[in-house]
Protein backbone atom coordinates (compact mmCIF):
# COMPACT_ATOMS: atom_id res chain seq x y z
CA UNK A 1 0.00 0.00 0.00
CA UNK A 2 1.26 3.49 -0.84
CA UNK A 3 2.00 5.72 2.05
CA UNK A 4 -0.70 8.48 2.20
CA UNK A 5 1.63 11.28 1.49
CA UNK A 6 2.78 10.19 -1.76
CA UNK A 7 -1.36 9.45 -2.38
CA UNK A 8 -1.56 13.03 -1.85
CA UNK A 9 0.86 14.57 -3.70
CA UNK A 10 -0.17 12.43 -6.41
CA UNK A 11 -3.32 14.14 -6.54
CA UNK A 12 -2.44 17.86 -5.56
CA UNK A 13 -0.06 17.90 -8.15
CA UNK A 14 -2.60 17.26 -11.05
CA UNK A 15 -4.90 19.58 -9.38
CA UNK A 16 -2.62 22.50 -8.75
CA UNK A 17 -1.62 22.49 -12.78
CA UNK A 18 -4.95 22.25 -13.84
CA UNK A 19 -5.87 25.35 -12.00
CA UNK A 20 -3.20 27.35 -13.76
CA UNK A 21 -3.80 26.10 -16.70
CA UNK A 22 -7.41 27.49 -16.23
CA UNK A 23 -7.34 30.34 -14.20
CA UNK A 24 -4.86 31.44 -18.00
CA UNK A 25 -1.92 33.13 -15.90
CA UNK A 26 0.69 32.95 -18.07
CA UNK A 27 3.75 34.83 -19.72
CA UNK A 28 2.35 36.85 -22.77
CA UNK A 29 3.87 35.67 -25.77
CA UNK A 30 5.15 38.48 -27.84
CA UNK A 31 2.94 41.71 -28.92
CA UNK A 32 -0.49 40.27 -29.68
CA UNK A 33 -4.35 42.25 -30.07
CA UNK A 34 -6.34 41.45 -27.10
CA UNK A 35 -8.70 41.30 -29.33
CA UNK A 36 -7.27 38.22 -31.78
CA UNK A 37 -10.19 35.78 -32.76
CA UNK A 38 -9.75 32.03 -32.31
CA UNK A 39 -10.34 31.88 -36.58
CA UNK A 40 -6.50 31.15 -37.94
CA UNK A 41 -5.34 32.80 -41.38
CA UNK A 42 -2.58 32.04 -43.73
CA UNK A 43 0.36 33.02 -42.32
CA UNK A 44 3.12 35.16 -45.14
CA UNK A 45 6.65 33.44 -45.43
CA UNK A 46 9.22 34.93 -47.29
CA UNK A 47 11.86 32.49 -48.74
CA UNK A 48 15.53 33.65 -49.02
CA UNK A 49 18.39 31.97 -51.79
CA UNK A 50 19.89 28.83 -49.52
CA UNK A 51 23.15 28.88 -48.61
CA UNK A 52 25.58 26.05 -50.29
CA UNK A 53 27.58 24.48 -47.73
CA UNK A 54 27.89 21.18 -49.32
CA UNK A 55 31.32 22.27 -51.11
CA UNK A 56 29.32 20.81 -54.47
CA UNK A 57 30.39 22.54 -57.61
CA UNK A 58 28.93 21.98 -61.11
CA UNK A 59 26.29 23.60 -63.81
CA UNK A 60 23.71 23.89 -60.89
CA UNK A 61 23.03 27.07 -58.72
CA UNK A 62 22.34 24.92 -55.58
CA UNK A 63 20.81 27.97 -53.46
CA UNK A 64 18.64 29.62 -56.12
CA UNK A 65 17.42 26.12 -56.66
CA UNK A 66 16.96 24.26 -53.29
CA UNK A 67 14.89 27.78 -52.60
CA UNK A 68 12.71 27.46 -55.74
CA UNK A 69 12.21 23.78 -55.02
CA UNK A 70 10.83 24.61 -50.87
CA UNK A 71 8.37 27.74 -52.67
CA UNK A 72 6.93 25.15 -54.89
CA UNK A 73 6.58 22.65 -51.99
CA UNK A 74 5.14 25.57 -49.68
CA UNK A 75 2.41 26.55 -52.06
CA UNK A 76 1.40 23.09 -53.31
CA UNK A 77 0.28 22.35 -49.20
CA UNK A 78 -1.77 26.31 -49.81
CA UNK A 79 -1.67 27.18 -45.80
CA UNK A 80 1.01 29.40 -46.47
CA UNK A 81 1.13 32.69 -48.16
CA UNK A 82 5.24 32.77 -50.08
CA UNK A 83 6.83 35.99 -50.91
CA UNK A 84 10.05 35.05 -53.45
CA UNK A 85 12.30 37.94 -51.76
CA UNK A 86 14.81 36.55 -54.50
CA UNK A 87 12.90 38.42 -57.34
CA UNK A 88 11.17 41.10 -55.61
CA UNK A 89 14.35 43.44 -57.36
CA UNK A 90 12.14 42.81 -61.03
CA UNK A 91 9.26 43.43 -59.15
CA UNK A 92 10.13 47.03 -58.00
CA UNK A 93 11.85 47.49 -61.28
CA UNK A 94 8.93 47.26 -62.86
CA UNK A 95 7.02 49.05 -60.42
CA UNK A 96 9.46 51.96 -60.83
CA UNK A 97 9.45 51.88 -64.65
CA UNK A 98 5.43 51.77 -64.84
CA UNK A 99 6.15 55.43 -62.90
CA UNK A 100 7.86 56.59 -66.06
CA UNK A 101 6.10 59.52 -68.22
CA UNK A 102 6.15 56.91 -70.96
CA UNK A 103 3.55 54.98 -69.95
CA UNK A 104 -0.46 56.07 -69.66
CA UNK A 105 -1.44 56.30 -66.47
CA UNK A 106 -4.30 53.84 -66.82
CA UNK A 107 -3.40 50.28 -65.45
CA UNK A 108 -0.52 51.51 -63.64
CA UNK A 109 0.43 49.46 -60.24
CA UNK A 110 -0.22 51.46 -57.24
CA UNK A 111 2.88 51.93 -55.27
CA UNK A 112 2.69 50.77 -51.78
CA UNK A 113 1.17 47.34 -52.38
CA UNK A 114 3.29 45.10 -51.76
CA UNK A 115 3.18 42.17 -49.03
CA UNK A 116 5.24 42.12 -46.24
CA UNK A 117 6.24 39.05 -44.85
CA UNK A 118 5.84 37.77 -41.34
CA UNK A 119 8.23 35.41 -41.30
CA UNK A 120 11.66 34.70 -43.46
CA UNK A 121 12.59 30.71 -44.38
CA UNK A 122 16.52 30.79 -45.09
CA UNK A 123 18.31 27.63 -45.52
CA UNK A 124 22.05 25.81 -46.15
CA UNK A 125 22.64 22.63 -48.05
CA UNK A 126 24.61 20.52 -45.85
CA UNK A 127 24.97 17.84 -48.45
CA UNK A 128 24.65 17.50 -51.75
CA UNK A 129 26.83 14.15 -53.16
CA UNK A 130 26.25 10.96 -55.09
CA UNK A 131 28.34 8.06 -53.74
CA UNK A 132 29.38 5.24 -55.95
CA UNK A 133 28.95 1.69 -53.59
CA UNK A 134 32.40 0.61 -55.06
CA UNK A 135 34.79 3.87 -55.59
CA UNK A 136 33.81 6.34 -52.84
CA UNK A 137 31.47 10.03 -53.52
CA UNK A 138 31.70 12.83 -56.02
CA UNK A 139 29.80 15.84 -56.60
CA UNK A 140 27.27 17.26 -59.22
CA UNK A 141 30.26 18.01 -61.97
CA UNK A 142 29.73 15.17 -64.22
CA UNK A 143 29.03 11.66 -62.96
CA UNK A 144 31.06 8.25 -63.51
CA UNK A 145 30.42 5.28 -61.99
CA UNK A 146 31.68 1.91 -62.76
CA UNK A 147 30.53 0.17 -59.56
CA UNK A 148 27.39 -2.08 -58.22
CA UNK A 149 25.51 1.22 -58.15
CA UNK A 150 25.67 4.00 -56.50
CA UNK A 151 23.61 6.14 -53.41
CA UNK A 152 22.67 9.72 -53.17
CA UNK A 153 22.25 12.33 -50.50
CA UNK A 154 20.72 15.52 -49.92
CA UNK A 155 20.59 17.09 -46.38
CA UNK A 156 19.30 20.69 -45.29
CA UNK A 157 18.87 22.99 -42.50
CA UNK A 158 16.22 25.40 -42.08
CA UNK A 159 15.30 28.07 -39.70
CA UNK A 160 12.63 30.23 -39.88
CA UNK A 161 12.65 33.68 -38.25
CA UNK A 162 9.92 36.03 -36.86
CA UNK A 163 10.64 39.00 -39.21
CA UNK A 164 9.41 41.81 -36.45
CA UNK A 165 11.37 40.38 -33.49
CA UNK A 166 14.66 38.26 -35.55
CA UNK A 167 13.43 35.28 -33.38
CA UNK A 168 14.47 31.79 -34.53
CA UNK A 169 10.58 30.52 -34.72
CA UNK A 170 11.57 26.98 -35.83
CA UNK A 171 14.81 25.13 -37.10
CA UNK A 172 14.28 22.05 -39.34
CA UNK A 173 16.98 19.59 -40.24
CA UNK A 174 16.05 17.52 -42.93
CA UNK A 175 18.12 15.02 -45.10
CA UNK A 176 16.69 12.14 -47.57
CA UNK A 177 19.23 9.08 -48.72
CA UNK A 178 18.11 7.81 -52.51
CA UNK A 179 19.74 4.11 -54.17
CA UNK A 180 20.13 3.60 -57.61
CA UNK A 181 20.57 0.99 -59.81
CA UNK A 182 22.92 0.76 -62.88
CA UNK A 183 26.51 0.15 -63.27
CA UNK A 184 29.04 1.50 -66.23
CA UNK A 185 26.53 4.95 -66.02
CA UNK A 186 28.40 7.45 -67.31
CA UNK A 187 27.09 11.42 -67.56
CA UNK A 188 23.51 11.03 -65.55
CA UNK A 189 23.49 14.48 -64.58
CA UNK A 190 24.59 16.00 -67.73
CA UNK A 191 22.27 18.79 -69.88
CA UNK A 192 19.94 17.87 -66.82
CA UNK A 193 18.50 21.50 -65.44
CA UNK A 194 17.47 21.77 -61.76
CA UNK A 195 14.13 21.27 -60.70
CA UNK A 196 12.84 20.28 -64.15
CA UNK A 197 11.09 16.72 -64.73
CA UNK A 198 14.62 14.81 -65.82
CA UNK A 199 15.83 16.26 -62.32
CA UNK A 200 13.47 14.61 -60.05
CA UNK A 201 14.08 11.71 -62.11
CA UNK A 202 18.02 11.24 -61.03
CA UNK A 203 18.79 9.78 -57.76
CA UNK A 204 19.93 13.60 -56.61
CA UNK A 205 16.89 14.83 -57.63
CA UNK A 206 14.64 12.19 -55.91
CA UNK A 207 16.95 12.79 -52.65
CA UNK A 208 16.33 16.66 -52.96
CA UNK A 209 12.20 16.04 -53.53
CA UNK A 210 12.54 13.58 -50.32
CA UNK A 211 14.43 16.26 -48.11
CA UNK A 212 12.90 19.04 -48.93
CA UNK A 213 8.88 17.70 -48.44
CA UNK A 214 10.27 16.18 -45.19
CA UNK A 215 11.48 19.73 -44.39
CA UNK A 216 7.98 21.00 -45.32
CA UNK A 217 6.32 18.81 -42.79
CA UNK A 218 8.05 19.95 -40.06
CA UNK A 219 8.10 23.75 -40.92
CA UNK A 220 4.30 23.69 -41.18
CA UNK A 221 4.53 22.05 -37.74
CA UNK A 222 6.40 24.18 -35.71
CA UNK A 223 5.02 27.33 -37.72
CA UNK A 224 3.09 29.35 -35.30
CA UNK A 225 -0.40 30.13 -35.74
CA UNK A 226 -1.39 33.31 -37.33
CA UNK A 227 -4.94 34.19 -35.82
CA UNK A 228 -7.38 36.76 -37.83
CA UNK A 229 -7.10 40.04 -35.80
CA UNK A 230 -10.50 41.52 -36.67
CA UNK A 231 -10.05 45.65 -37.57
CA UNK A 232 -12.85 48.00 -39.00
CA UNK A 233 -11.38 48.63 -42.45
CA UNK A 234 -14.07 51.37 -43.57
CA UNK A 235 -16.60 53.38 -41.39
CA UNK A 236 -19.56 55.33 -44.01
CA UNK A 237 -22.45 56.45 -41.87
CA UNK A 238 -23.85 53.64 -40.16
CA UNK A 239 -22.12 51.21 -41.99
CA UNK A 240 -18.73 49.62 -41.84
CA UNK A 241 -16.02 47.31 -43.60
CA UNK A 242 -14.63 44.50 -41.68
CA UNK A 243 -10.89 43.48 -42.72
CA UNK A 244 -12.14 39.49 -42.77
CA UNK A 245 -14.89 37.74 -44.19
CA UNK A 246 -14.88 34.21 -46.10
CA UNK A 247 -11.50 33.49 -45.57
CA UNK A 248 -11.42 33.88 -42.02
CA UNK A 249 -15.33 32.01 -41.48
CA UNK A 250 -17.31 35.44 -40.76
CA UNK A 251 -20.56 34.79 -41.44
CA UNK A 252 -24.14 36.64 -41.90
CA UNK A 253 -25.35 38.01 -38.15
CA UNK A 254 -22.00 37.62 -36.57
CA UNK A 255 -21.69 40.22 -34.14
CA UNK A 256 -18.58 42.44 -32.94
CA UNK A 257 -17.93 44.81 -29.97
CA UNK A 258 -16.24 47.85 -31.48
CA UNK A 259 -13.23 48.50 -28.76
CA UNK A 260 -10.75 51.60 -28.59
CA UNK A 261 -7.00 50.59 -29.18
CA UNK A 262 -5.52 48.47 -26.25
CA UNK A 263 -2.90 49.79 -24.08
CA UNK A 264 0.22 48.05 -23.54
CA UNK A 265 2.08 47.49 -19.69
CA UNK A 266 5.57 47.59 -19.42
CA UNK A 267 7.79 46.22 -17.10
CA UNK A 268 9.69 48.98 -15.90
CA UNK A 269 12.91 47.12 -15.49
CA UNK A 270 13.29 45.37 -18.85
CA UNK A 271 10.89 47.32 -20.88
CA UNK A 272 9.52 44.21 -21.85
CA UNK A 273 5.82 43.95 -22.68
CA UNK A 274 4.12 42.34 -19.79
CA UNK A 275 0.28 42.58 -20.17
CA UNK A 276 -1.83 43.86 -22.11
CA UNK A 277 -4.75 45.91 -21.41
CA UNK A 278 -7.97 45.68 -23.56
CA UNK A 279 -9.28 49.40 -24.60
CA UNK A 280 -13.18 50.74 -23.36
CA UNK A 281 -16.05 49.09 -25.67
CA UNK A 282 -17.08 52.01 -27.62
CA UNK A 283 -19.94 50.31 -30.24
CA UNK A 284 -21.24 46.80 -31.25
CA UNK A 285 -21.88 45.89 -35.04
CA UNK A 286 -23.40 42.79 -37.24
CA UNK A 287 -22.20 41.52 -39.95
CA UNK A 288 -25.31 41.64 -42.88
CA UNK A 289 -23.02 40.87 -45.98
CA UNK A 290 -19.80 38.24 -46.25
CA UNK A 291 -17.12 38.49 -49.43
CA UNK A 292 -14.58 36.81 -49.76
CA UNK A 293 -12.06 38.70 -47.87
CA UNK A 294 -13.93 41.37 -46.00
CA UNK A 295 -17.41 41.60 -45.01
CA UNK A 296 -20.36 44.67 -44.43
CA UNK A 297 -21.81 45.15 -40.95
CA UNK A 298 -24.25 48.24 -39.57
CA UNK A 299 -23.49 49.64 -36.31
CA UNK A 300 -26.18 48.56 -33.76
CA UNK A 301 -25.03 51.46 -30.97
CA UNK A 302 -22.37 53.43 -30.55
CA UNK A 303 -19.79 54.67 -32.88
CA UNK A 304 -17.08 52.77 -35.32
CA UNK A 305 -14.24 54.33 -37.42
CA UNK A 306 -11.44 53.40 -39.49
CA UNK A 307 -8.38 51.59 -37.85
CA UNK A 308 -10.74 50.45 -34.43
CA UNK A 309 -10.26 47.31 -32.46
CA UNK A 310 -13.00 44.41 -33.21
CA UNK A 311 -13.89 41.53 -30.31
CA UNK A 312 -16.42 38.49 -31.70
CA UNK A 313 -19.50 38.20 -29.72
CA UNK A 314 -20.17 34.81 -29.15
CA UNK A 315 -23.35 33.73 -30.17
Amino acid sequence: MFPMTILKRAFVLPAVLLLLIVSGCRTPAGHQSPYRSNRVVKPVVGVADFENLANAKGQWNLGKGMADVLVTQLLETERVVVLERKDLKDVLDEIILQGGDLFRKEGKVDRGRLKNAKYLVHGSVTDFTETSEGSGWFGISWLRIFGHGSRARVAINIKVSDVESGEVVASVKAAKTVSAGGAGVEGRYKDVVFGGDAFFRTPLGKATEGAIHSAVRQILRDLPVTYWQPRVAESTGDTVVINGGKNVRVRVGDKFNVREAPRDITDPVTGNVIETVPGRVIGKVQVTKVNPASACAVIDNGVAKRGDFLETVKR
